[in-house]
């Protein structure tokens, strides 16, 4: 009877023991849960959240019914592997402020994935490629060096040595840049030797490359007169057909000789003026404006720019085109622009300023019936600005033409006194 009243009573106490371990264990679990200070640090893969881990905002959040737990993982846009094995779960309040009030402990850089790569990397994917910005000199010496590398093949890629020829007219709009061009002999090694080329493309390029460096610099225009470089342009004129070609010819020539004395006698005496009047005979009326327009600049510079021009012995420019027939070339000109539109007024003002400018010269051979013909025409436009500004024209040519007759018949009553 005692031993089983001492048996009960050690019983009922190890069963109370046990109860008190228990409920202790449990309340420093409580207390451990409310008071971690340790924070959820994510990954790509799906994650266990330890008890009382504060866990940041914005991740995918699942239970885990194989396991039980509570699981997280960086968010990505392939949420598959939650919607196949567990259930999303929304975060407790408590957690996202916990989590803002310690942003400032955690270092951003290490929970982001990374972005963008350092110089060092992309250097080092590029290899030897040199990234620091060249000079345009150095640019130039990189084309000069592609081009003879290229043109030294027997069969040259025409693709490759055209877009060279591109990119050093680019550059050549800079007159440093055309300066270093005649330092590096730039006509000789590549203008002058694509000139020859059989290739359309390639002459045509190679001119406007002429064209572009001879206009933008003093210096360039000595080195082409220099060279022989109109001469070759004159040859050009002469014997191709191609009236692209001839077109470009003269465009370079009018770049090269514009307020250039000595080069123009050069022209003159090389035979340029003969050159233009044959042109005449055969060329399109777009040559044919381009001539007339280029030479009424030459006698509008002498006239005009005395200081520039007074030091030189000129040839007489008007003298030369009289005794080719220049007067009668204006005349077939202005007749042709009539009959093909006489309300083209660029191109009928670009003939009329010719033949005022050979006016002293061509007075008794121009055909008065045709200034009659834009006189009346002109004087029915519905636009009088532009009506104005032609009969300005007009009637000055008609003005001078009086003029100068009036001044010839003097000369020839004083002559024959």
């Amino acid at each position: 009877m005692c031993f089983e009243i001492f048996f009960h009573s050690k019983m009922n106490f190890n069963i109370i023991l046990v109860l008190l371990i228990l409920f202790s264990n449990s309340i420093c679990e409580d207390k451990q849960d409310t008071e971690s200070d340790e924070i959820f640090v994510p990954t790509k893969e799906w994650k266990v959240i330890k008890a009382g881990q504060k866990v940041p905002s914005g991740l995918h959040y699942r239970i885990n019914l194989s396991t039980g737990k509570k699981e997280a993982k960086i968010n990505e846009d392939d949420e598959s592997d939650t919607n196949k094995k567990g259930i999303s779960v929304i975060k407790e309040d408590e957690t996202l402020y916990s989590a803002l009030k310690d942003v400032d402990k955690k270092n951003p850089e290490n929970d982001m994935p990374k972005k963008f790569r350092t110089l060092d990397e992309i250097k080092k994917d590029l290899g030897d490629i040199e990234i620091t910005p060249k000079s345009d000199v150095e640019i130039l010496q990189d084309l000069f060096a592609k081009f003879q590398e290229e043109d030294k093949k027997k069969q040259p890629n025409t693709k490759e040595i055209l877009k060279i020829l591109k990119d050093l007219i680019y550059l050549s709009h800079q007159i440093d840049n055309g300066n270093e061009f005649v330092r590096m002999d730039g006509f000789k090694k590549i203008v002058y030797k694509k000139l020859n080329s059989t290739n359309l493309a390639v002459k045509q390029e190679a001119l406007k490359l002429f064209s572009t460096l001879a206009q933008n610099s003093p210096k360039v225009k000595v080195h082409i007169l220099e060279t022989g470089g109109i001469t070759m342009l004159l040859r050009l004129l002469n014997l191709d057909d191609n009236p692209h070609i001839k077109n470009s010819a003269v465009t370079a020539l009018s770049c090269t000789l514009r307020t250039f004395p000595y080069a123009q006698n050069r022209f003159i005496e090389a035979g340029g003026l003969t050159i233009f009047s044959s042109l005449f005979k055969s060329g399109s009326v777009k040559l044919k404006l381009k001539l007339v327009t280029l030479l009424n600049d030459f006698i509008i510079e002498r006239q005009k720019d005395v200081s520039n021009f007074e030091n030189h012995e000129l040839v007489d420019i008007e003298e030369k085109l009289y005794e080719l027939g220049w007067c009668n070339s204006l005349n077939n000109l202005l007749t042709d622009l009539i009959q093909i539109d006489i309300y083209d007024y660029d191109s009928i003002e670009k003939c009329l300023l010719s033949m005022k400018g050979m006016v002293k010269k061509c007075s008794n051979s121009y055909n008065k019936a045709l200034f009659n013909q834009l006189e009346s025409s002109y004087s029915h436009l519905k636009d009088e600005d532009t009506e104005d500004y032609f009969q300005y024209i007009i009637n000055d040519l008609i003005g001078v033409l009086l003029y100068e007759n009036n001044n010839n018949k003097t000369k020839v009553a004083k002559e024959e006194l």
